[in-house]
């Protein structure tokens, strides 16, 4: 199987929009929502795995998993762990299919646990998928700020 750099993921996670959470705790862990991902080629694709690429000093990626938007907009930021039904719209597969020229409902999360100060933000978010025979990686840009701070009363 060849491997090379990917084109096939446009859209709506092409580009950085920052996000922020100033609320952390060290020990605590926190679902941080990665970019939604479009099939911008006229072949479908099978999404393998995503994963952040940069983690600074201070936060640690405990885990990944898919998720579905469900029937709403792509949700954007950082959940702490048990705020929600963590469950309800996780699925079991780490892969998933995306048809040609279409924006999937799935996308990943990483589960970051808060090990001390942070230093810098969560950056670049890396896809591998396989088109074909051809495995690719492809990079998304994705900017989470991360700061330690009061917690959020809830």
């Amino acid at each position: 199987m060849l491997r090379g750099r990917g084109t096939a993921l446009e859209g709506a996670g092409k580009s950085s929009n920052p996000v922020g959470y100033e609320h952390t705790q060290v020990g605590k862990e926190y679902w941080v929502n990665m970019p939604q991902m479009e099939n911008a080629s006229g072949k479908p694709l099978t999404v393998l795995s995503g994963k952040i690429v940069h983690v600074p000093a201070g936060l640690r990626i405990a885990a990944y998993r898919v998720v579905s938007d469900g029937a709403g907009p792509h949700p954007t930021g950082v959940t702490p762990v048990g705020v929600t039904d963590d469950h309800a719209l996780a699925h079991k597969r780490s892969s998933f299919r995306i048809p040609a020229h279409t924006l999937s409902h799935l996308y990943y999360e990483a589960r970051i646990k808060v090990t001390g100060t942070v230093h810098g933000d969560l950056t670049n978010c890396r896809y591998e998928y396989r088109q074909g025979s051809t495995t690719h990686h492809e990079d998304i840009g994705c900017d989470t700020r991360i700061r330690l701070g009061k917690p959020v009363d809830g």
